[in-house]
């Protein structure tokens, strides 16, 4: 006689081929555990056995005093399904999810420190404009403005030269707190934005080390972000990883070809081994890059073994070949 295990959603039974019940185990009364311990595997029995044990659950929960009446089991197996719902959006939603939107945030972040410091630079000039020219990083000029407020107060072998003669217009207190204010602001968004690289960098690490590795972590966050996550990343052939970016200038061409010539490349163009390449070099590299690209994308998804450093190798050879190699 043959007997079988049957995972219900109350416990799980051990049946004959009699269809006569063993024994039962049930299963805490807790919606949560119950999803969870439907995922364990229990030996398979033949689809007659499951059927006949789904038709009379709601009799054998009685029996076992499992549920008081069928209310009650109703109830519990509403919230048994929309648990074991739950669960699967969580399996879905996977873990790259958080480069798209770290990536994204970044982004914005530098859009908004752009806007911050074109609007610093510009209204501090009123006070001290020779400091907009000298001091070219937008970091330092905030930090600058922050630490010393007043032209006369600031003590940089830079401007010391300047601010006694300077052509702008002399500000209230009040007007160096608020201009203050903002560039402390500003300095906040550098530090955020760090944070969030920092986190970014390690999130690469921890789920695509070998894309990152031969991408660098912006191309690599770029790339991922753009493709809406590293399935779907390391589903794409290599020609479409070629151009992801370039969706426009490849639309541009496709509609007008005798206008536009077809783009080589889209974001890695970002990548140190194109911008440093000769022009005439740079579609080939590209191509390489590409290539190697989609092959670590998909070991990342598929095998998560670590290749990068050996594909990262192979990659700056077949490079220095093109960059010797005659037209």
């Amino acid at each position: 006689m043959a007997l079988y295990k049957v995972k219900t959603f109350i416990g799980i039974f051990t049946i004959d081929d009699n269809k006569k019940v063993i024994s039962f185990s049930p299963f805490p009364k807790d919606p949560i555990l119950v999803a969870s311990r439907l995922k364990d595997e229990v030996d398979e029995a033949p689809e007659e056995i499951e059927n006949f044990l789904k038709e009379n659950l709601l009799r054998y929960a009685l029996e076992y005093k499992f549920v008081k009446n069928q209310a009650e089991f109703n109830q519990f197996l509403t919230e048994v399904n929309s648990e074991i719902a739950k669960q699967k959006i969580k399996e879905i939603v996977s873990r790259d999810v958080l480069i798209i939107h770290t990536n994204n945030a970044i982004e914005e972040l530098d859009k908004s420190i752009n806007i911050f410091i074109e609007r610093l630079r510009e209204w501090y000039s009123l006070h001290f404009p020779e400091m907009d020219k000298v001091i070219e990083d937008h970091k330092t000029f905030a930090k600058l403005i922050e630490k010393f407020g007043n032209r006369k107060d600031i003590d940089d072998k830079r401007l010391n030269q300047f601010k006694e003669k300077s052509m702008g217009i002399d500000f209230t207190q009040e007007d160096i707190e608020t201009v203050k204010a903002l560039a402390t602001t500003i300095i906040k968004l550098y530090e955020l934005r760090e944070r969030f690289s920092n986190y970014l960098s390690k999130l690469l690490k921890e789920i695509a080390p070998n894309f990152s590795v031969i991408a660098g972590d912006v191309v690599a966050a770029k790339l991922i972000a753009k493709a809406g996550g590293l399935e779907r990343l390391a589903r794409m052939p290599s020609s479409t990883i070629q151009l992801l970016g370039a969706e426009k200038a490849l639309f541009r061409f496709l509609k007008s070809k005798e206008k536009f010539k077809s783009p080589k490349f889209g974001l890695i163009y970002n990548h140190p081994l194109i911008k440093s390449a000769p022009k005439d070099k740079q579609g080939k590299i590209a191509r390489l890059l590409s290539s190697k690209l989609s092959i670590a994308a998909r070991i990342d998804y598929y095998s998560k073994e670590y290749k990068a450093d050996k594909m990262k190798k192979e990659l700056e050879e077949r490079v220095k070949e093109v960059l010797v190699a005659k037209k």
